[in-house]
């Protein structure tokens, strides 16, 4: 160990390694050029940790390749285990495009389009407003107004 500490004393300061090497037979090693006359030697850079892209970050490819299979695999599983949407169902409360059947006392009532009806809901107006023309005015079945219903 003490060999090797001395080597790296020798080796380590450019001032002794000059000396060293001139006591070797033969030219200087051809990795280290001569130095010019007046020129300092060739020092290795140092980690600058301030200096920007010195390591630039590597980009997680792999991370995203996979969690964009996931993604995948969640889309084809929601597919496959995706059922028909419920159809729609009457909550008798009348709004703008409701399908209405005609009751016996005049009375408009919803009723899916499927079904047979009488016309289509325009409007539901309030207090004493009047329909539109073109439309027919019919008692709302749960007394929330007078419904506008354009006749098939």
């Amino acid at each position: 160990m003490a060999a090797i500490n001395e080597a790296w004393s020798v080796l380590g300061n450019p001032a002794r390694r000059r000396e060293y090497d001139l006591t070797l037979v033969g030219p200087p090693a051809a990795e280290e050029p001569p130095f010019a006359a007046g020129a300092p030697p060739f020092r290795e850079p140092r980690l600058n940790p301030l200096a920007r892209y010195q390591d630039p970050p590597r980009f997680p490819w792999r991370l995203m390749g996979i969690m964009g299979l996931v993604g995948v695999g969640f889309v084809i599983l929601g597919v496959a285990t995706a059922s028909e949407p419920t159809p729609p169902v009457v909550d008798n409360v009348l709004r703008p495009g409701d399908c209405v059947a005609i009751q016996p006392n005049g009375d408009a009532a919803e009723v899916l389009c499927t079904a047979p009806h009488d016309g289509t809901l325009v409007e539901l107006v309030t207090g004493l407003a009047r329909c539109p023309d073109g439309t027919a005015a019919h008692r709302d079945r749960q007394g929330m107004g007078t419904a506008c219903v354009q006749l098939d």
